[in-house]
């Protein structure tokens, strides 16, 4: 009789489960931008944990395995669907690394809560912030799912960021899901303390009782007083940043024209590349038509395909050549500096050839013939698509990858700043701008802007191309310089230092902005540029260090307990 009572009992505890489970996952996905929310809900993102946290308190430590794994891969499946566009193989990687990842996530917050009875919530929430750190380092490293990324458009909040970076921003979106848990359970189990004194054994157990109470209290007590000062940090970052904004003043400017050609990066043959050089001279020819003020213009990542200087200096195919060379006669005519995104070939004697996914910079009577311009070539290579290092060990997963359309890149060298008309500048390619460290270590090189050149356009989803933006936000607040994004299909715009959008070409379809980007004095570098990813770092360290410590602490008690 009483397995049979059991029965409804856990099959509603387990439907419970499942269904934070699912609420877990859609709230991380509605919060980032996405196929239905192009600009995401970022208002939920401070309750993203929540039924994370519930889950895991409900669960046993293999159950927390099980739906850690499942929990990877519903909602990053869901945010990122739009890799199964480049190769369905792409989507199933990204599910299976999130499956190991989130599995061991929720078996390291279950036993925070194992470890740590009262507090556990607290120390949960420091191991969510160094996870969301960590989960971004090494050759596996991906910043898309950052829980702060979902702030982009909180102009006032995000400021904060040029002092903390993301990561100290993390601490403050991500608090409030912990102490709503915090005080939700807490508040349930003093009720439940209270309602279960047994008054036939009341010598006993209400000394029981009173102790489980008075720790009970003392425990709400400090996510009350946790909670106050996160209060406190909102409403001064909040002020920060209003008066970060209201006192940015900034005299010099330069004016950028970013080209969108709205090109397939899976088109090849030397009439696409003919067709596209003639579009995008046709873009370019439009916007200095529109404004003779124009100082730089820009073109996308391997906007043009053929290698410019190994074909002008090498090549053998005649019409690639004559094709290259139509290219730089209309450079070298033309009065504006330009950046384009170039497929870089260079050949060594008795060395494989290389291959480059570079930035290439050109001056009109400069560099232009022979072609020698200032070049910077992709170091942050994307795993899988861009870069396997492991080919030798799985051969044949690294010729799936080819056959799939991955092009595998040799890794630049150099974060190399190109100094051209007062303006000092860097050119992260393609997600490069969504990492922190790369753009920090442009700017400690010496960069006062972001030149982006990028190609979302295999995506064909603007929550892809939205999901990046958010970040490259991040990268202007953070360093205190604007940014210029040239990309093939979006978004294309131009992003103050307080990372507001100024000027955006509309996506999917052959466009261009032209905009005043300001130069920043070469002194005025920011406090998180100096000092790197602190919060970060600090956030997995002392989870580590205080989950180390309390199982020490929990060992040396069970030894005690037995003698």
């Amino acid at each position: 009789m009483k397995n049979k009572k059991d029965k409804p009992a856990k099959s509603k505890g387990l439907f419970l489960k499942i269904l934070l489970l699912l609420i877990s996952s859609v709230l991380f996905w509605i919060t980032n931008p996405n196929c239905i929310f192009e600009d995401g809900l970022w208002y939920f993102a401070f309750f993203n944990y929540l039924p994370v946290l519930f889950l895991i308190k409900k669960s046993s430590l293999s159950e927390s395995v099980f739906f850690g794994a499942l929990y990877g891969v519903i909602s990053y499946g869901l945010y990122g669907y739009w890799l199964q566009a480049f190769h369905p193989l792409g989507l199933i990687i990204a599910c299976l690394g999130y499956l190991i990842i989130c599995a061991l996530l929720f078996t390291v917050l279950k036993w925070a809560d194992i470890v740590c009875k009262k507090n556990g919530w607290l120390l949960q929430f420091i191991c969510i912030c160094a996870y969301e750190y960590i989960k971004t380092l090494g050759f596996f490293g991906i910043s898309y799912g950052v829980t702060a990324y979902t702030q982009w458009k909180f102009l006032y909040l995000i400021q904060i960021t040029s002092i903390v970076g993301v990561f100290g921003l993390n601490l403050l979106v991500i608090f409030p899901s912990a102490f709503f848990f915090s005080l939700i359970y807490k508040n349930k189990e003093k009720r439940k303390l209270i309602n279960h004194v047994d008054f036939g054994r009341k010598s006993h157990i209400s000394a029981y009782v009173k102790k489980e109470e008075a720790l009970s209290i003392n425990s709400l007590k400090l996510t009350v007083i946790c909670g106050n000062i996160w209060a406190i940090l909102f409403l001064s970052s909040i002020i920060y940043g209003i008066q970060k904004i209201g006192s940015a003043k900034r005299e010099n400017f330069i004016t950028v024209a970013a080209i969108q050609n709205n090109e397939s990066p899976w088109k090849n043959g030397i009439e696409e590349y003919s067709r596209n050089i003639k579009n995008l001279i046709q873009l370019t020819e439009e916007a200095q038509y529109l404004s003779s003020e124009i100082d730089f213009i820009v073109w996308p990542e391997t906007a043009v395909a053929p290698s410019i200087i190994y074909n002008y200096d090498y090549g053998t195919d005649v019409r690639r050549f004559m094709l290259i060379s139509q290219l730089l006669n209309f450079l070298d005519e033309n009065n504006a500096v330009f950046v384009i995104g170039n497929s870089h070939e260079v050949e060594f004697r008795g060395a494989e050839k290389q291959y480059y996914n570079s930035a290439l910079v050109f001056e009109s009577g400069k560099n232009v013939h022979p072609p020698e311009p200032g070049i910077y070539s992709k170091i942050k290579l994307v795993p899988f698509t861009e870069d396997f290092p492991l080919k030798h060990t799985f051969p044949n997963l690294y010729i799936k990858l080819l056959n799939g359309g991955a092009y595998m890149w040799d890794k630049g060298e150099e974060y190399t700043v190109f100094d051209y008309r007062g303006l000092k500048f860097s050119t992260p390619i393609c997600f490069e701008d969504t990492f922190s460290s790369v753009c920090r270590k442009m700017v400690l090189n010496g960069s006062r802007c972001f030149i982006n050149l990028s190609n979302d356009s295999w995506s064909n989803s603007k929550a892809c191309q939205h999901q990046h933006l958010a970040m490259a936000v991040f990268r202007s607040v953070e360093n205190q310089v604007p940014s210029v994004r040239s990309t093939a299909s979006g978004v294309t715009c131009i992003i103050s230092p307080e990372g507001k959008i100024e000027k955006a070409a509309p996506e999917f379809c052959p466009a261009y902005i032209i905009g005043k980007v300001p130069v920043i004095k070469e002194g005025e570098v920011s406090l998180f540029t100096r000092a790197g990813d602190v919060a970060g770092i600090g956030e997995a360290c002392l989870a580590g260090l205080i989950l180390i410590i309390e199982t020490i602490l929990v060992i040396i008690r069970k030894i005690i307990e037995k003698q």
